[in-house]
């Protein structure tokens, strides 16, 4: 394999998979259909598959085939981004489909995938420090609340958001009216984006987003390694460069802190 010629090391990269393949590292969803419920029954399946012993998943982004022709159909611009917002929160990322998936076919939206994509890219050495974790624990990186919840019987029954690693609280938009609630377990709570400090065991109700926004939290108290310096690809990462983002009383939300010099979300 090429990956074996260049690093030393193999890689299987899987899809289809049966009892006993959580013994290799990489696995893919299956072939979602580009729609609202595509993306929400991606969601599921990856933290259903992560309960079952599968450490790295991932997705097509925004989808993989059209509706309702299979070939011809593209997916909407507010999909497109929506699904890219999960994407940037998975342990590996590809866009893949029936009909051209390059952002500079979506004009309209083309700005605010790009800001995305810089997110990513800063969020690297975290994406590191947790995958070294998932190999050491055996956890997944997408993980469903009850890893740390389980005597919360509010977090057995959400499926639609999750912990990306030990800091982050994700909860993708699934649907096109930008609108969800956010359930916050136990523990004190940072709002990624405002910097404002939440107390859990709680729900926030109808949540509106902006097309540039998807709901995160992160822990209180977390520190989280950053690359603090815009880049076109991992090539041009030094990891020795990293700092420490830390979410406290002392963080003012994205746009004030080191991260929004880099990304202008």
């Amino acid at each position: 394999m090429k990956s074996q010629k260049t690093t030393g090391a193999g890689l299987i990269w899987a899809r289809a998979s049966w009892a006993g393949s959580q013994r290799y590292p990489l696995h893919w969803g299956g072939d979602s259909a580009c729609t609202w419920d595509g993306l929400a029954g991606s969601l599921q399946g990856g933290l259903h598959l992560g309960l079952s012993g599968f450490a790295f998943w991932s997705h097509d982004v925004p989808g993989f085939h059209g509706v309702p022709n299979f070939m011809n159909s593209w997916p909407a611009d507010d999909l497109y981004v929506r699904w890219t917002q999960f994407g940037v929160f998975t342990s590996h990322f590809r866009y893949h489909g029936t009909s051209p998936r390059e952002p500079y076919e979506y004009p309209a939206i083309a700005d605010i995938v790009r800001q995305w994509w810089k997110l990513r890219y800063a969020l690297i050495p975290y994406l590191v420090e947790q995958g070294q974790h998932v190999i050491n624990t055996g956890l997944p990186m997408l993980q469903a609340l009850i890893f740390h919840h389980e005597d919360d019987p509010t977090c057995w029954h959400i499926d639609d958001q999750y912990y990306f690693g030990d800091a982050f609280l994700v909860a993708p938009i699934t649907n096109s009216n930008g609108v969800r609630d956010v359930y916050l377990p136990a523990g004190k709570w940072i709002d990624f984006w405002t910097g404002k400090r939440l107390e859990g065991s709680r729900w926030l109700k109808q949540i509106k987003m902006p097309l540039e926004h998807m709901p995160i939290y992160v822990k209180y108290g977390a520190q989280v390694p950053i690359y603090p310096h815009p880049v076109q690809c991992t090539d041009e990462i030094d990891l020795a460069q990293a700092v420490i983002l830390t979410f406290d009383d002392s963080y003012r939300g994205m746009s004030n802190s080191i991260l929004g010099t880099i990304v202008k979300l």
